[in-house]
C-alpha cells in the first residue's frame, strides 16, 4: 500500500509539506496513481486517489478555493506543486487547502522529472502492489484447494505477518481486545458466516480497498463449506484435467523456445492436430497489468479455441503477463489469424496491452518472445492498446549485413561446431535478454543450469562473463547471427568498431540520442547533456551505479535519478522494469538487454567523453602481438 506519508518519507520525490501541517493524517491518505493537473485543462472524472503534480502558478489565486474543493470532493489524494526554485507555496494556496481539507505539498523536483520518472514510478509501485495482492488471493485459495482442510489457525497466523496486524477470530459481541495501546481503535470486522464468530483486525496503518477485500475473502474461506457429496470430486477431477493440459501446453511452448520443433509438435499432437504444422509464427504477450491474470487467460483461450489457431500459456516468469503462440498459414496473410481476435480483446479492455513479434520462422520463435515483449512498451500508449515489434530492431537494420555477419560469425566460432549450437545459441540470447531467474522460468531450465550456459559461452568466446559490456558483445553477435544466419568464412572478418563507424549506424545513433540533445528536463542539474554525461560514464563503467556516482561526484540516488529520466527520453529500458511482475534481483543491475546494447552502441559510434568501447575478442586476437 502506498501513502502520502510513504512517499514524503522517500528522498527521490522531494516533497515537503507545509511548516504546520499535521503529518499524521497523511498516514490514511492511500495514493492510488499520479497525474499532471494543467491550468487550463484537466478532465471531468474522478480523481479517487490520485496525487496531482502542477507547476507554480498552475492554479489561479483565484480560482484556488474551487478548484482544490472540487479535487478534495473528487477524494484526491492531494496535490504536489512541483518548484525546481524550492519557493515557499502561496499563502493563499495553504489557507484553500487547509479549508478544503486537500493535503497539499511542494516538491523541488520540476514537472518534467515528474512527468517523465516520477509518475510512472508510482505507477509501478501502485503495480507491484496489485501484483502482491493476486498472489495473496492466490495463496488464500490454496487453504480452499480440493482434499485440503483449512487450518484457521494457520490461515490467521500467514494473514497477520502477510498484514502486519493484529488478526484475530473471536466470539460475535465480543470485543477484540484492546491489546498494545499504539494500535488504532479502529478496526475491520467480518463475520464468519454459520459460525457465531467474527474475523477481526487492527494495525497503526490504515486499511486499503484490496487488504480489505483480501480480509473479507478470508472470513469467506474459514465458513464452512455446504455438504455436496458428488459436486466436489466431480469439480476436483475437472481441475486436474484443466490443470494437466495447461501443463502440457506450457511444455510444448518451452520445447518451441529452446528450438525443440519436433518436440513440441509431438506434445501438441493429441491436443491441438496441426497446430504447429507451418512454417511461420508470431508470438504475442498480453499485458494484464493490474487486472486478474485467470480470467483474462479464459477469455484468451476462449477465442482461441473459437479458430483453433493458437497456443497460449500464462508466462512462467511474469504475474501479469499471457504469452500466445500464433502460427500463420496462410504465407500470403498480414498476421497470424489469432491475432485479430487479440486485439479486439485488448482494445475493449483499458488495462490490458498487446505486444506482438513479426511473422519470423518457428524455429525462431525464441526471438521473436523478446520482440513482442520490447513491443509492449508502446503497445501500453497506443489508441489500439496493440503494437507489433518492427521486423528488425533498428541497429541491427543499420549494421552492414555481409560485414556484420562475418564479425558475428567469427565471434561464435567455438560454438558453431558444437552439438545442438542452434539450441544453444537460442537459449542463451534469451538468457542475455532477461534476468537469468526470467530467462530461465520462461524457458523451463533451471536458473543454474542456464547461467553455466551463458558464462560458458562468454568464455568459450573470449569474453568475460563478470562484465557487462562483454554480455553486450556477445548479445549483439546472437542478435545479428539469428537474423542473417552464418556467414561465408572467405572474406576479411572487420573490426566491431569498423561496423559501428558505418555512415547509416553513425546516423541510426544520432537520431537514436537526439532526444536527449532536446530541451529534456529539470534544466538545473537534468538537462539532456548532462543526461548524456550521467549515460557515458555509467556505461563506462560497466553499467555500475556507484562507480558512477563516485566519478561524476553525484549521489547513487542521483545517477539513478538520471539514468531513468533518460528512459524517458530515448523509449530504452536500462534500470526500470517494466511493470510487469518482474522478479526481485540487484535494483542497479541492467534489466533488458535490449535497452543496454542500443545505449552503448549509440555512445560508442557517437564522439564524445568518456569515449565507450566494446570488447571485440575477434579483432584483438587477429592484431599481431607487438614486437
Amino acid at each position: 500500500m502506498l501513502t502520502l506519508a510513504a512517499l514524503a518519507r522517500r528522498s527521490e520525490y522531494a516533497l515537503h509539506l507545509p511548516a504546520d501541517h499535521d503529518r499524521t493524517g497523511d498516514d490514511g491518505v492511500v495514493v492510488d496513481r499520479a497525474a499532471l493537473l494543467t491550468r487550463a485543462d484537466w478532465p471531468a472524472e474522478s480523481f479517487a486517489g490520485t496525487l496531482l503534480v502542477c507547476e507554480p502558478g498552475g492554479i489561479d489565486p483565484g480560482r484556488a478555493a474551487t478548484v482544490l474543493r472540487r479535487l478534495a470532493g473528487q477524494r484526491a489524494a492531494g496535490l504536489v506543486v512541483a518548484d525546481a526554485e524550492g519557493r515557499a507555496l502561496p499563502a493563499g494556496l495553504v489557507a484553500a487547502a487547509r479549508q478544503a481539507g486537500l493535503p497539499v505539498l511542494r516538491s523541488t523536483e520540476p514537472v518534467p522529472v515528474w512527468r517523465h520518472t516520477l509518475i510512472p514510478r508510482i505507477s509501478e509501485q501502485r503495480l507491484r502492489s496489485a501484483d502482491r495482492h493476486a498472489l495473496r488471493l492466490g495463496r488464500l485459495l490454496d487453504h480452499v484447494a480440493p482434499g485440503r482442510r483449512s487450518d484457521p489457525a494457520e490461515l490467521i497466523a500467514w494473514l497477520s505477518g502477510e498484514l502486519g496486524a493484529d488478526i484475530r477470530l473471536t466470539e460475535a459481541g465480543h470485543p477484540h481486545p484492546p491489546g498494545d495501546t499504539a494500535l488504532s481503535p479502529a478496526a475491520l470486522c467480518h463475520p464468519v458466516a454459520g459460525t457465531g464468530r467474527v474475523l477481526t483486525a487492527r494495525r497503526p496503518l490504515p486499511w486499503s480497498a484490496p487488504e480489505a477485500e483480501l480480509l473479507r475473502r478470508a472470513a469467506a474461506v474459514l465458513a464452512p463449506a455446504p455438504p455436496s457429496p458428488a459436486g466436489p470430486v466431480r469439480e476436483g477431477r475437472a481441475a486436474r484435467l484443466t490443470a494437466s493440459l495447461r501443463a502440457a501446453r506450457l511444455a510444448a511452448f518451452q520445447a518451441l523456445m529452446t528450438g525443440h520443433i519436433e518436440s513440441a509438435q509431438r506434445i501438441l499432437g493429441p491436443l491441438s492436430p496441426g497446430l504447429l504444422d507451418t512454417g511461420e509464427a508470431q508470438i504475442a504477450v498480453v499485458d494484464c497489468a493490474a487486472g486478474p491474470r485467470d480470467e483474462v487467460f479464459a477469455l484468451v483461450e476462449a477465442r482461441l479455441d473459437a479458430d483453433g489457431n493458437g497456443l497460449a500459456v500464462r508466462c512462467p516468469a511474469f504475474e501479469s503477463h499471457i504469452i500466445v503462440v500464433a502460427p500463420r498459414p496462410d504465407p500470403g496473410a498480414r498476421e497470424a489469424p489469432a491475432l485479430g481476435r487479440l486485439r479486439s480483446l485488448v482494445a475493449g479492455n483499458g488495462l490490458l496491452s498487446l505486444g506482438i513479434s513479426p511473422v519470423l520462422p518457428v524455429e525462431d520463435i525464441g526471438s521473436g518472445y523478446g520482440m513482442a515483449y520490447d513491443a509492449l512498451a508502446t503497445a501500453r500508449i497506443s489508441p489500439a492498446r496493440a503494437a507489433t515489434a518492427a521486423g528488425t530492431p533498428g541497429l541491427l537494420e543499420a549494421l552492414d549485413p555481409v560485414a556484420a555477419g562475418r564479425w558475428a560469425t567469427a565471434l561464435l566460432a567455438p560454438v558453431l561446431g558444437r552439438r545442438g549450437h542452434d539450441q544453444q545459441l537460442s537459449t542463451v540470447g534469451l538468457g542475455l535478454e532477461f534476468e537469468v531467474s526470467a530467462a530461465g522460468r520462461i524457458l523451463g531450465i533451471h536458473r543454474n543450469t542456464l547461467s553455466r550456459r551463458v558464462r560458458g559461452m562468454l568464455r568459450a568466446t573470449g569474453l568475460d562473463p563478470d562484465r557487462a559490456l562483454d554480455r553486450v558483445t556477445l548479445s549483439l553477435a546472437l542478435q545479428i547471427h539469428a537474423l542473417h544466419g552464418p556467414a561465408p568464412t572467405a572474406g576479411a572478418v572487420p573490426p566491431l568498431a569498423g561496423l559501428f563507424a558505418g555512415e547509416r549506424v553513425t546516423a541510426w545513433a544520432a537520431a537514436a540520442l537526439a532526444p536527449l540533445r532536446q530541451a529534456a528536463t529539470d534544466r538545473r542539474t537534468t538537462d539532456g547533456e548532462t543526461l548524456l554525461r550521467t549515460l557515458r560514464v555509467w556505461a563506462a563503467l560497466d553499467f555500475r551505479v556507484d562507480a558512477a556516482a563516485r566519478e561524476t561526484g553525484l549521489y547513487p540516488a542521483t545517477v539513478r535519478s538520471h539514468i531513468r529520466a533518460a528512459e524517458g527520453q530515448l523509449g530504452w529500458m536500462l534500470l526500470s522494469a517494466l511493470p510487469t511482475g518482474h522478479l526481485a534481483t540487484d535494483e542497479d543491475a541492467p534489466r533488458k538487454q535490449s535497452g543496454v546494447r542500443n545505449l552503448a552502441v549509440a555512445l560508442q559510434a557517437t564522439p564524445g567523453s568518456p569515449a565507450l568501447l566494446l570488447p571485440d575478442p575477434v579483432h584483438a586476437a587477429g592484431e599481431p602481438s607487438p614486437s
